[in-house]
């Protein structure tokens, strides 16, 4: 289970976010969807930019 908690973590946060962005009316729910939906782009980078750096080093 140790391995599949951060891709449900992710999953679960792109689902509270879709909900939030279409469910929701306005201010509160637009920044918890732009909040959860952010999250894993910002993953995605980091992850990105740890390779280019392992590559170089």
């Amino acid at each position: 289970m140790k391995c599949w908690r951060w891709p449900l973590v992710l999953a679960v946060l792109t689902v509270v976010g879709l909900l939030s962005a279409l469910l929701g009316e306005g201010g509160p729910f637009w920044l918890v969807s732009w909040g959860a939906l952010s999250m894993p782009l910002l993953v995605i980078a980091l992850a990105v930019l740890r390779s280019l750096t392992s590559r170089r080093s």
